[in-house]
């Protein structure tokens, strides 16, 4: 599957638990106010961005794709946020 256009697919990464700093464990249910979200590039469209890196993204961007026994989500470009 080849991203065309504006367009990302990704893999996004579930954490199954955060930790906070007074040691309180949250599961990902419990973190509906962190806006964004950590996914792995699978294929892009534009050039600045490469297959394998990890990117933030809204969380609400987006919808799935299945390919193969998988499901994906494409993104457009301006919801990428941040490049890790």
């Amino acid at each position: 599957m080849k991203a065309i256009g504006n367009y990302i697919v990704i893999d996004e990464i579930i954490e199954t638990s955060t930790k906070t700093g007074g040691g309180l464990e949250l599961a990902e249910t419990h973190r509906e106010d962190i806006r964004y979200r950590k996914a792995k590039i699978i294929s892009s469209g534009p050039d600045n961005l490469k297959e394998g890196q990890t990117i933030m993204f809204d969380r609400v961007a987006g919808f799935p794709v299945e390919f193969g026994e998988n499901v994906y989500k494409v993104i457009s470009m301006r919801d990428v946020v941040a490049i890790i």
